[in-house]
């Protein structure tokens, strides 16, 4: 990868962090993305500066290449690898085919965890995104503890087994897909079903639909017909970028 296209890269995790931000997948200065530099061990990871203003304010130089061994020592400048760093490097040794990890707080699947709710295939050409992540399913890892080390992140990454999210009971959410824009929409959609669910659930004595197998079938079929699933990606990404305005800027801070 030539130096251009790493800054690239760099610049789509610092804008990931701050689109994360602006939908509430991260919250303060907690939450960190992550991306697999292509054919290679190494990583670009968003990094705590030494005087952190929040993941919306990340800028590319909060960006740092790293391996999966690296530590703090590393790194330059005061910045520091993300506490739990090993939630991505046990997900990049466990699934060669993932480009990029997320990690965020969003509330409703915070909620959806501690309560203990199904996120059920209720919906289909609604959002075929959230479809996708109910109809596979979303597993839940059962500790609220900090992700620390290689063994608490081996757990994470076999809980959530071949799947593209799940929830952390007490904690948050974990995402990953092919590149940057496929995983950061992932954690949005996770968000959207889990705030759909806990819709249904305010509604008493209600008992929600599912969606028949034969019409997840038919959307999923749709989709793949025409190779949308990271084309619609890429192309909500957009929306979410051009939604950011000036802040989309990520060689500033504000």
């Amino acid at each position: 990868m030539s130096t251009t296209e790493l800054d690239d890269l760099r610049a789509l995790v610092a804008l990931s962090c701050r689109i994360l931000a602006a939908t509430g997948c991260v919250r303060e200065i907690t939450g960190h993305v992550s991306a697999r530099v292509p054919g290679t061990d190494r990583f670009l990871v968003r990094c705590r500066p030494p005087q952190d203003p929040g993941v919306e304010f990340t800028v590319v130089d909060d960006i740092k290449l790293v391996g999966l061994d690296s530590t703090n020592a590393d790194l330059d400048g005061g910045y520091a690898l993300p506490g739990e760093w090993p939630i991505h490097t046990e997900l990049y040794r466990a699934r060669p085919d993932v480009g990029c990890v997320v990690h965020g707080h969003p509330r409703a699947s915070l909620l959806c965890g501690v309560l203990g709710l199904p996120m059920q295939p209720v919906i289909g050409a609604y959002d075929p995104g959230a479809m996708e992540l109910a109809v596979r399913g979303v597993p839940v890892y059962p500790r609220a503890v900090l992700i620390s080390d290689r063994e608490l992140g081996g757990a994470v990454a076999a809980t959530m087994g071949d799947v593209d999210a799940c929830l952390l009971r007490g904690h948050g959410i974990v995402a990953v897909g092919e590149d940057v824009q496929q995983a950061t929409v992932r954690a949005i959609k996770l968000e959207t079903l889990a705030d759909l669910t806990l819709g249904l659930h305010s509604v008493g004595d209600a008992t929600p639909v599912l969606l028949s197998d034969e019409d997840a079938a038919e959307v999923a079929d749709f989709v793949d017909s025409r190779k949308a699933a990271q084309t619609y990606a890429h192309w909500t990404w957009d929306f979410y970028r051009h939604s950011l305005g000036a802040a989309a800027d990520v060689t500033r801070r504000n």
